[in-house]
């Protein structure tokens, strides 16, 4: 599969966002995708916010609340939404604060499977 292509699809498909990326839980990059002109260190971005993620995770276990779905952190200037794709892995799109945050939700829960399929075979 190639994950490049699905991630810029998604980039360009939602109004205002700049990056996305598929990244493992232990901070190392699948394949991620930075919008011509965008300015983003997305691995860094994607390191430190998994292991914001995989503290969400834990807590949610811990208190028994079910399987996180999703986290969406907002900023002042941008928001980034999380999605876990599996165990060991999850997506991240980078949006600008006004940007159609609806959409880009939308578009990444639409490939989540199809992605966490891939990246377990």
């Amino acid at each position: 599969m190639d994950f490049k292509k699905i991630l810029k699809e998604i980039v360009e498909q939602v109004e205002g966002g700049y990056a996305a990326t598929v990244m493992g839980m232990d901070g190392i990059s699948v394949q991620d995708y930075i919008k011509e002109g965008a300015s983003c260190d997305i691995e860094s971005l994607g390191v430190e916010y998994g292991k914001v993620m995989a503290e969400i995770r834990r807590a949610s276990e811990l208190l028994e609340l079910g399987e996180v779905e999703e986290v969406v952190i907002s900023l002042e200037r941008n928001r980034v939404v999380m999605r876990p794709v599996g165990k060991d892995y999850f997506l991240a799109l980078v949006l600008l604060h006004n940007g159609n945050m609806g959409k880009g939700r939308y578009l990444l829960r639409r490939v989540a499977t199809t992605i966490g399929d891939d990246l377990m075979a």
